[in-house]
């Protein structure tokens, strides 16, 4: 069989591949490259649907189908654009299954041969990135997005990470600047485990900065940060490590899904280990639980005066593999966000913006209209099936008088 051949589509903004059978046939697929359809689920329906159009009347099957049969399994492409076995109502697919609301993607090619599957590309001006100050005086959250070299070549590792600073940005500044270096490192002895590779990184960037700071630098000893950090390998490997209370979530046929649990007193594990290295936990006037009082989360990089209390670096690390035909987006937010808007208005907003960078701003934007004071950073990566469930969202972000009212301090 001949090498496939990729040429100008039927459609403009779809991809189209010939091939030749051993009929001398020509036989096509039709992929969008951000929709990353399934070649085992999809391959069949275009094939077919493609005869129809092109006036052929022939059934994949024995025997012969009349052509009004023929039609209506074809238009089973419409009402089943992904072959799963039933229709799907309320998302914007075209005839030719894809959807209007994408964006161009760059593909992914030796990882789609690889997974018999297309995988697209993420490029580094597709990721949207919004920080504001609130009604804060300091900003003290910083955030990155970065493409880092992997060593030997061959692979695409883009490092993405958000920190949220208290008692100061010295840790978070810290934590900004040096996190990476300590992730080159660890790659460049020939660690290949992403997980064990942030996991060693956290610790070695809360030693260094413990060490900076015993050597004269006694003025940021309270300062400390949360860290959620990503690495994603290939645009399929994502593995995500994370310390406090700073979040990040996919968005997978259209539900949120999380992928960090905040690190918080109350919780059962996290509060047991202060108890147990002689902390002790408590709750202020606004019910906000609290280590000795005073810091509102069990793991952080810095906090140093709280080590001893069970406050530990190690991160909380998860795996998952990216499956693009169906995961829209992933988001990172800080508490800013948080505190105003919960994970599924994050993603709801976000699933109704053209383009990351418009859905990152404006979440930042309606974080603050809503009440937040603290400082609000929200980072969007897109997937291969972004805006595909747009239509599928429910009107449950309240843009509300009422709700306004309700954030403010006044009531």
């Amino acid at each position: 069989m001949a090498a496939p051949l990729r040429f100008s589509s039927i459609r403009p903004g779809c991809w189209t591949f010939l091939s030749v059978s051993p009929h001398n046939q020509f036989e096509f697929t039709l992929f969008r490259t951000a929709a990353c359809c399934n070649f085992s689920k999809s391959t069949y329906n275009y094939k077919y649907k493609y005869k129809l159009l092109c006036g052929k009347s022939e059934s994949p099957h024995q025997g012969h189908v009349p052509l009004q049969q023929q039609l209506r399994h074809a238009s089973r492409g419409v009402r089943d654009p992904e072959n799963i076995g039933k229709g799907i109502t309320g998302t914007n697919f075209d005839t030719m299954g894809t959807w209007n609301n994408m964006i161009s993607m760059p593909l992914q090619m030796n990882e789609s041969i690889r997974r018999g599957r297309i995988i697209p590309k993420i490029s580094m001006d597709q990721i949207g990135l919004s920080s504001v100050l609130g009604r804060r005086e300091y900003q003290e959250d910083r955030s990155i997005v970065k493409k880092l070299p992997y060593p030997g070549g061959g692979h695409d590792l883009l490092y993405f990470a958000v920190f949220d600073g208290h008692g100061g940005s010295h840790a978070a500044d810290f934590a900004y600047t040096t996190l990476e270096d300590h992730v080159l490192f660890w790659l460049e002895r020939g660690e290949r485990d992403l997980g064990v590779v942030l996991r060693r990184a956290f610790v070695g960037v809360n030693n260094s900065f413990a060490r900076r700071v015993c050597l004269g630098s006694l003025d940021k000893f309270a300062s400390g940060t949360t860290a959620t950090v990503c690495l994603l390998l290939n645009s399929t490997e994502l593995v995500v490590a994370h310390v406090g209370d700073s979040r990040a979530a996919l968005n997978r046929n259209g539900k949120v899904v999380r992928l960090t649990t905040d690190h918080a007193p109350d919780s059962g594990a996290e509060g047991r280990r202060v108890l147990a290295c002689g902390g002790r936990v408590s709750t202020n006037s606004l019910g906000v639980p609290l280590v000795n009082g005073r810091l509102a989360m069990t793991r952080s990089i810095g906090d140093l005066e709280f080590k001893r209390y069970g406050v530990t670096a190690e991160p909380q690390v998860t795996h998952i593999e990216v499956k693009h035909y169906k995961d829209s987006f992933l988001f990172l937010t800080t508490d800013g966000v948080n505190f105003a808007l919960s994970d599924q208005e994050v993603c709801d907003i976000i699933s109704r913006c053209p383009s990351p960078q418009h859905a990152a701003t404006f979440i930042t934007d309606q974080a603050l209209q809503f009440g937040s004071e603290d400082n609000s950073t929200v980072i969007v990566l897109p997937f291969g099936s972004w805006g595909k469930y747009r239509l599928l969202q429910s009107d449950n972000v309240q843009f509300s008088f009422g709700r306004l009212i309700s954030k403010s301090t006044r009531w």
